[in-house]
């Protein structure tokens, strides 16, 4: 069986979109969620949204690799 890399980039980009409460998908496989202006400059709330965001993203990371991984390796009866 092969080795994997796992990869995992965080960014912090201000934009005047609208907040969102929850993450969501983009068509690039990323995804996000926007804070406002007081939750950007709080530590806590900055940690809470990003650690939402991440959870979402490993979780379909790991459903499309598992998914991926059974399919080449089918399991025996």
């Amino acid at each position: 069986m092969g080795k994997y890399k796992i990869r995992v980039k965080v960014e912090f980009v201000e934009c005047d979109e609208a907040e969102q409460k929850s993450p969501m998908k983009q068509n690039d496989g990323s995804f996000e969620m926007s804070i406002d202006g007081a939750d950007a400059i709080s530590i806590d709330n900055c940690e809470s949204a990003a650690l939402r965001t991440s959870y979402e993203a490993i979780r379909d990371a790991l459903s499309e690799h598992l998914s991926e991984a059974s399919k080449k390796n089918p399991q025996k009866s």
